[in-house]
């Protein structure tokens, strides 16, 4: 598409009448503006265009030849199509787009390359007015989004220029509805022809790239899910300074509960699970349901947020945050009698910390089993297994046996992954029975 280039007209200026011997004032009619944007690659310049209208000499906008240098890359000889790739993001563009078509175009094509070291872009307008786009309300339209890419992992500067126009390039064409040129009188506004472009002074303008800074806020959380096992996860506003993130681990020493020796996790690092690399991204992120197996009850686990910063922003290793854990003291917790003193029956609530068996029965003061408690569906709670959970209830309906007086309800649990006596939970409730 090269040779599209030279046939963009020039731009002619609109001049306004100045008394003799001042210089005459050239009042743009449009504004051309590349505009940077933040990108979470550092490997990529991400690049708005838009055309402003300024003046109302012209209403519907026919075409654009725009000629852009890296001026961090123009000294050294700018894009290197070995290296550089460009790309149109088409649905970015304000523009109805069609595939160019020499014969007959009836919205606009969009053509980009890389010449001599920068970026050409040419926008292909359509032959008649009646397909150019309105520039009214609003009075900007942006032609597009584009990105610069390296293949080799390069940092691609994001400051950008407009080269100084010349006469195959940085062309801008507004289109009318009759020749308001050839004619005089009542002649002056016959419309000859439907596709006149003239051309348009325009002026340029580069912004600023926007600030590229690494303030991503974290959430960490983490908490004990039963048959030691620990679930971890983490929330973040925007990961893109990141390349991913590891997980460490320390058990809590009581005695010196301050000094820490933290330990990697080999499921727990983004080299070994992809749920850990980063999105590089802008956008919030969520890295949840990370789970990691503990050797000890009755213990406190410290687990610690690392992220690996990449090379553009630092390459080290950043401690984001420390969260403790602590593994339940006893797998049976907050256990009560319901209805005490009882006759014929009482029911016993609890809570599970951990999955577990559990046995449930009833002595008297002399050590003499009276009997075993029961579901409430009536099932004997001999080695039952019950889940992690809350306002558990079991009953003790009293056999003809009891005698009136102190009973003791006995509730012990084992692990379900663990039967050594070391590791059981006992409940002893104390009960009276009245006859």
């Amino acid at each position: 598409m090269s040779t599209l280039l030279a046939s963009f007209c020039l731009m002619a200026a609109f001049i306004i009448l100045a008394p003799p011997g001042a210089k005459a004032q050239i009042v743009p009619d449009a504004r051309a503006v590349v505009q940077p944007v933040l990108d979470p690659l550092y490997t990529r310049l991400t690049f708005d265009l838009y055309i402003r209208r300024l003046t109302d000499r012209w209403t519907y906008w026919a075409n654009t030849t725009l000629r852009i240098q890296s001026s961090d890359l123009a000294p050294t000889g700018g894009y290197n199509p070995a290296v550089h790739t460009l790309t149109f993001i088409s649905d970015s563009s304000d523009l109805p787009l069609v595939p160019y078509n020499p014969g007959a175009m009836n919205a606009y094509f969009v053509d980009y390359q890389f010449v001599g070291g920068d970026i050409v872009i040419n926008i292909i307008g359509p032959d008649s007015v009646d397909d150019a786009i309105a520039v009214v309300n609003p009075d900007s339209i942006r032609i597009g989004r584009f990105e610069v890419a390296s293949s080799d992992g390069s940092y691609v500067p994001e400051n950008l220029v407009f080269a100084a126009p010349l006469s195959y390039y940085q062309a801008n064409a507004f289109k009318i509805d009759h020749d308001s040129v050839t004619g005089s009188g009542t002649d002056r506004n016959v419309w000859f022809v439907k596709h006149d472009n003239p051309p348009l002074e325009t002026e340029y303008q580069e912004k600023a790239p926007p600030p590229d800074i690494c303030e991503a806020e974290f959430n960490f959380y983490g908490q004990y899910v039963g048959d030691l096992n620990v679930m971890l996860g983490f929330d973040v506003t925007d990961e893109h300074c990141y390349e991913g993130f590891i997980i460490e681990r320390a058990l809590v020493d009581r005695r010196d509960p301050n000094t820490l020796d933290f330990q990697g996790r080999p499921q727990l690092t983004y080299l070994n699970e992809p749920r850990l690399l980063s999105c590089l991204c802008l956008a919030p992120q969520v890295h949840d349901s990370l789970f990691d197996a503990v050797e000890f009850r009755r213990e406190q686990y410290a687990y610690r947020l690392i992220g690996r910063r990449l090379p553009f922003y630092g390459d080290s290793l950043e401690i984001i945050d420390t969260i403790f854990i602590r593994i339940p003291n006893a797998i049976i917790s907050n256990a009560r009698i319901l209805e005490n003193p009882f006759r014929s029956q009482t029911t016993i609530r609890f809570n599970v910390d951990d999955r577990l068996r559990l046995t449930a029965r009833a002595y008297d003061l002399g050590g003499r089993l009276i009997g075993t408690l029961e579901t409430l569906d009536g099932k004997p709670v001999e080695d039952m297994e019950y889940v992690v959970g809350v306002d558990y209830r079991i009953v003790f309906n009293t056999p003809s046996i009891a005698s009136q007086g102190l009973l003791n309800i006995v509730l012990v649990a084992f692990p379900i992954n663990d039967y050594s006596i070391e590791e059981q939970s006992r409940v002893i409730i104390k009960a009276q029975l009245l006859k």
